[in-house]
């Protein structure tokens, strides 16, 4: 006798034997039920899901000499010429190479005939989405209205390519992927009625590669056992495969957040000796640091981890080891990197450069981390190595400071009053005009002095608290304060609720405003211009009365230019 294929062997002949369908089984056996059973169906879905199984189902269930029923008998000839695939009232037709309008025609002329044993006659169109544009009109009528005791059930993998018209006249069935740990599940009570040990690793591996189909998986599980083998074994799985035990990829990741770029080449050497190819073994890594992400995120909900529980444990128990950002930088980086490594022609070399470089990378600190560690620096206080967490300013105020670190642990710093405050400002406004608008925003804090500027800015005013914090600005402030006190000054920009304080910048900086409107009005006045052109001279400065009356009539006192 010939040998039957476990796809075939182990096919479901009831609905409770469907796994991972239970919305389809449950409305089919519902429908029956209630004799509320349509006269045509549409199952898409991926291969290996149970779409043709379950059309085999329903006819059954249909034809059984017992029924309509959900539990059909199986000892009925009905039930065995459907199981034995012989039934005359089941009629399975290949989309794919019966797609003329000619073979619909043929199949439209034994539609008017009655079932030879059953009560319907079942019509079972498999990858019907190939059927030409004129085999689907000429099934469009017959479709609609076909006789009592017909049914057609059509499947596909592709339900985008069947036209609206034949849409709109079926009942259309979604099956979806089948979890990994109902394919591991189901395989192992396969191999406990064959008598064959596996282990769960092993199970694990086939379950992955299956993708949710479990016809793939039973076709893989065929391919293991033929090596004859007392037990499945992880190894013997990998090497059949081509992919490595998740071990592997579990001591890859736990290199890179510890920051071993020697462990991660040394893993890869290893994998490369065995044998796997590295844009494979580049795939499944991708596939593990995504799950580790979203152990990272998820904690202990488990919905979006479709694999066994010992390894979401294991994903879980490393995800906590580590920050969430980290996890993030992990799978960014690599994901970029993947693309480049599976269409290289040295993908390991490739491979190796992107781990090396993601684990030196080291732990993810935090902006706010990171600044509040620049500012103990900057103050001469110890810093403890590695990453800290909290937040120094306690969620009320956003710092930015300048990384100048002081010349002498002794201080000699003089405070600042609102007299130094304004030569600076003019002296920075003359030095640096296009940044001066930015620094006349902001109000110099108590505690400001000759070696630390505390800049505050209003929260409400958003564009000067931006500009302010940008690195450039900060940059270019703390050069300039260095150069004109002939010593390092470190700048601290603070953004905060000013309150009181921030009328005061504003009415300061429209009194400077209008101080600017008067100086340009001054420039332009009719005498000014007159001997501008009569002398061919140019206005170098522009000195105004205190009266505040200058450039409103009166002619200002002018310096001589050139």
């Amino acid at each position: 006798m010939s040998y039957l294929v476990l796809a075939r062997k182990c096919r479901p002949q009831r609905f409770d034997e469907v796994i991972g369908q239970d919305h389809v089984t449950r409305t089919l056996a519902n429908a029956i039920k209630m004799d509320r059973v349509a006269h045509s169906f549409l199952f898409s879905g991926v291969r290996g899901v149970g779409k043709t199984s379950m059309a085999r189902i329903l006819a059954k269930s249909l034809n059984c000499s017992q029924g309509p029923t959900v539990d059909p008998c199986g000892e009925c000839a009905s039930c065995r010429a459907v199981t034995a695939g012989t039934a005359m009232d089941v009629i399975e037709i290949d989309g794919a190479s019966n797609n003329s309008v000619d073979d619909i025609r043929d199949l439209r002329e034994t539609v008017p005939y009655r079932p030879a044993l059953g009560r319907f006659k079942i019509y079972v169109i498999d990858e019907v989405h190939m059927l030409s544009t004129s085999a689907f009109n000429a099934l469009l009528k017959t479709l609609e209205e076909p006789p009592p005791h017909v049914k057609f059930i059509f499947a596909t993998t592709e339900p985008h390519k069947i036209p609206a018209t034949i849409l709109s006249r079926c009942q259309h069935y979604d099956f979806r992927r089948i979890p990994t740990e109902a394919i591991v599940e189901r395989m192992g009570q396969i191999l406990e009625d064959e008598g064959i040990r596996a282990q769960d690793g092993a199970l694990a591996i086939i379950g992955r590669e299956a993708e949710g189909s479990m016809r793939d998986a039973l076709s893989i599980l065929d391919q293991v056992l033929a090596a004859g083998a007392e037990e499945i074994t992880v190894q013997a799985v990998g090497d059949l495969l081509g992919v490595v035990s998740r071990q592997v990829h579990f001591d890859l990741s736990a290199a890179l957040i510890e920051g071993d770029p020697m462990r991660c080449l040394e893993i890869i050497r290893d994998v490369n000796r065995q044998g796997f190819a590295m844009s494979v073994f580049s795939r499944d890594l991708l596939e593990h640091l995504r799950n580790l992400m979203a152990a990272g995120i998820c904690g202990d909900d488990r919905s979006l981890l479709d694999m066994p529980d010992t390894e979401i444990d294991d994903l879980v128990r490393q995800a906590r080891s580590v920050s969430r950002g980290t996890l993030h930088r992990l799978f960014k980086h690599f994901s970029e990197a993947y693309e480049e490594i599976a269409r290289s022609s040295h993908p390991r070399i490739l491979l190796e450069a992107t781990l090396a470089r993601l684990a030196d990378l080291g732990e993810l600190v935090s902006a706010a981390e990171l600044l509040s560690r620049i500012e103990d620096l900057a103050a001469g206080r110890p810093v403890p190595p590695g990453p800290r967490g909290g937040n120094r300013s306690g969620g009320k105020q956003e710092t930015v400071s300048s990384p100048v670190q002081k010349t002498t642990q002794a201080s000699n710093a003089a405070p600042m009053n609102e007299a130094d405050w304004k030569d600076l400002l003019t002296d920075f406004g003359r030095d640096m005009p296009a940044k001066s608008s930015i620094i006349e925003r902001g109000v110099p804090a108590k505690g400001s002095s000759n070696e630390l500027l505390m800049l505050q800015f209003d929260r409400e005013d958003v564009f000067a608290a931006k500009r302010a914090r940008e690195t450039d600005f900060i940059r270019a402030l703390t050069d300039f304060l260095t150069r004109r006190a002939g010593h390092p000054v470190r700048v601290d920009i603070q953004v905060c609720d000013l309150g009181s304080r921030s009328t005061l910048a504003k009415e300061r900086l429209e009194k400077q405003e209008a101080l600017r409107l008067r100086q340009d009005e001054a420039r332009e006045h009719p005498v000014v211009r007159e001997a501008q052109i009569a002398f061919g001279g140019s206005v170098s400065r522009v000195r105004l009365s205190d009266n505040g009356k200058g450039g409103t009539g009166k002619t200002p006192d002018m310096e001589q230019g050139e």
